[in-house]
């Protein structure tokens, strides 16, 4: 006897066991999964320079490797950007102490003329809780040292996966062919095409994003006068990449820097109106044209892969789970057996699938009926 004509709740305990080996082995293997996973991103990404490059008479190889410098090219200049920026802030930073420790004594003030507690009090309650946190702030600052070593030590790793993976692009084709049917074989390949345009187009889409909302952004910053305009315009869109959390965290620093800078709250409301803009330009318009429903995951999807992913890789899990769910709903979509599940993480409603899926539903159950 298979496994699909066992009792309903076996076949359930045995898939929720094989879910939790599979989200074990995601965490297990973090150092070793991430990099490559990252490594395949900017591998369908880089393919078409390769291939353009190829079609200019260059060797392959050569190809390759003039597609792996140019991004790490990028990357450089982009760390050197942030670098010089930061070293800027750095500079400022006690001059926004001075202004930290003001507003401070006046929030203080406010609390001891509201609610009668006094400074003395004010101050014995942040010390406890400073002494409290001490310990568990160290550890978690080693932690965090540890893992972005980790993580720099497996970053050098990805050129290499990138090198390999487009150097033996057809070797994955012909590997793909040998393991499925032949009368199933151009409909996997086709399969595998529509999942390396998906992430094509979401990784362009994406950057093309960041680039015109640093731009809205800083220029906003820049005519309001805000300090390192540029620096929270930029750092402000990259972090929009990060499914919701991200727009809150990348909005909350320019309006924090506005409130410490300024003495008008008028000046903060005005940041933080430059940043609901720019929001809602980016949801309703820039977003839909750039990146389009490349990913059209349903929120209630995206809101349990965010927090499942964050819980498994952390941060680089936040940016990566969109990308690879909406690869996910691609292989679904595609595959009869996995409609249901597709039709589930989608958005659309879309009434022939929907029919589809109830068709696929029906027949199953009569199937589980007459044996």
């Amino acid at each position: 006897m298979n496994i699909s004509e066992q009792p309903f709740y076996f076949q359930a305990t045995i898939k929720l066991l094989l879910f939790g080996l599979v989200i074990a082995f995601l965490i297990l293997a973090k150092n070793i999964l991430l990099p490559f996973t990252l490594a395949v991103f900017f591998t369908f990404l880089l393919m078409p320079v390769s291939r353009k490059l190829e079609h200019w008479r260059f060797p392959k190889i050569l190809a390759i490797l003039i597609s792996i410098v140019f991004a790490l090219t990028v990357f450089v200049a982009l760390l050197y950007f942030f670098y010089s920026q930061i070293l800027s802030f750095v500079n400022d930073l006690p001059l926004l102490e001075k202004t930290l420790t003001s507003k401070i004594d006046s929030i203080q003030q406010f609390i001891s003329e509201t609610f009668h507690v006094s400074r003395i009090e004010q101050k014995a309650w942040i010390n406890t809780k400073i002494e409290e946190n001490a310990s568990t702030g160290g550890v978690i600052v080693l932690g965090l040292f540890s893992a972005t070593t980790s993580f720099l030590a497996s970053f050098a790793l990805i050129p290499i996966y990138i090198f390999f993976l487009t150097l033996y692009q057809d070797k994955f084709k012909e590997f793909v062919k040998l393991i499925t049917e032949d009368d199933k074989n151009e409909h996997t390949l086709m399969v595998v095409k529509k999942v390396s345009r998906v992430s094509q187009k979401y990784l362009v889409g994406i950057f093309l994003d960041v680039v015109i909302l640093s731009i809205l952004n800083s220029t906003g910053f820049l005519i309001l006068g805000l300090p390192h305009a540029i620096l929270f315009g930029v750092l402000t869109s990259l972090l929009n990449i990060i499914p919701y959390i991200g727009v809150l965290i990348g909005s909350t620093l320019p309006i924090l820097m506005a409130f410490l800078t300024k003495d008008s709250m008028g000046y903060t409301l005005g940041v933080a109106a430059v940043c609901f803009v720019v929001q809602f330009l980016d949801n309703n318009f820039i977003t839909p044209y750039v990146v389009g429903s490349s990913v059209s995951i349903n929120p209630l999807t995206a809101t349990l892969v965010l927090v499942g992913s964050s819980l498994i890789w952390g941060i680089p899990g936040m940016v990566l789970c969109m990308p690879l769910t909406g690869m996910a709903k691609v292989v679904c979509d595609n595959v009869e057996s996995l409609k249901p599940y597709g039709y589930l993480l989608g958005e659309e409603v879309n009434f022939k699938e929907q029919e589809h899926v109830q068709d696929i539903i029906l027949k199953r159950f009569r199937k589980k009926k007459n044996s």
